[in-house]
């Protein structure tokens, strides 16, 4: 086991998914109202799937390869990227799995809640109080996308899980406040969402910035404005290419 988890860590940390960390799925389904296939086995293992803004560079190449804004450009994007992965992994071909992500809803019956799945890997502890994840490092400046189970046993102990004392009572406070009023305002303020970020002191380095804190927070701008503001700017760099090797063939003649 593993060595398939170490080529998955590998696999997906070259395309920008840097947490990626198994746990025990008998664990989850014994927390979970929304249970997790295990296979008709004993106790199978997950194996959770998230990114810090590490991931953003090759979401800005994605854009720039299909050279259009999909309607749904992050998902389109998590999916290709983790469907590719596990494709071309060679290690996890010799065993069945199942794939379900942040945005399956319960209707769908892949709906899984995701938070949970990442608190029994040890990654990042949910804390049910403030309603978020809160990882030691990167705060909440990091995203869960993405949960495989796959049809193998789970080796070794349980993943320890993580630290839940990371914040001061008042820390707490302050960020329950912010979810609270976010949740009065149906989550369409997005200074308020912020708030709720900022109000944790830790992962402040991790911070979202430029086209990316644009896209994630369009206070100046449109989602959709940030990505075709990249196509604009890839099309005109490839226009520019072509019409100097077309020179250079000409003066070559």
């Amino acid at each position: 086991m593993e060595q398939l988890i170490q080529s998955l860590k590998k696999d997906f940390k070259e395309k920008g998914f840097d947490i990626v960390e198994p746990f025990r799925v008998n664990d989850y389904n014994g927390a979970a109202t929304h249970k997790l296939n295990n296979f008709g086995i004993e106790d199978s293992t997950g194996i959770i799937i998230g990114c810090t803004k590490n991931f953003w560079p090759h979401f800005e190449q994605y854009i720039k390869r299909i050279n259009n804004v999909p309607k749904d450009p992050m998902n389109c994007f998590v999916i290709d990227t983790i469907e590719g992965v596990v494709e071309n992994n060679q290690h996890i071909k010799s065993y069945e799995y199942e794939i379900r992500y942040d945005f399956n809803s319960p209707s769908s019956g892949k709906y899984v809640h995701i938070q949970t799945c990442g608190h029994f890997a040890g990654v990042a502890s949910y804390d049910k109080d403030v309603m978020w994840s809160i990882h030691p490092t990167y705060g909440l400046w990091f995203v869960f996308r993405s949960c495989i189970v796959i049809k193998i046993n789970y080796q070794g102990d349980s993943p320890a899980l993580p630290p839940t004392n990371l914040l001061t009572q008042s820390e707490k406070d302050e960020m329950k406040r912010y979810t609270q009023i976010a949740i009065d305002e149906g989550w369409i303020n997005l200074e308020t969402r912020l708030k709720i970020r900022d109000a944790c002191p830790i992962g402040r380095e991790f911070r979202y910035e430029g086209n990316m804190f644009d896209y994630f927070y369009p206070l100046k701008r449109s989602s959709k404005s940030v990505l075709e503001s990249l196509i604009l700017i890839e099309n005109n760099n490839n226009n520019v290419n072509n019409n100097n090797n077309n020179n250079n063939i000409e003066q070559n003649k």
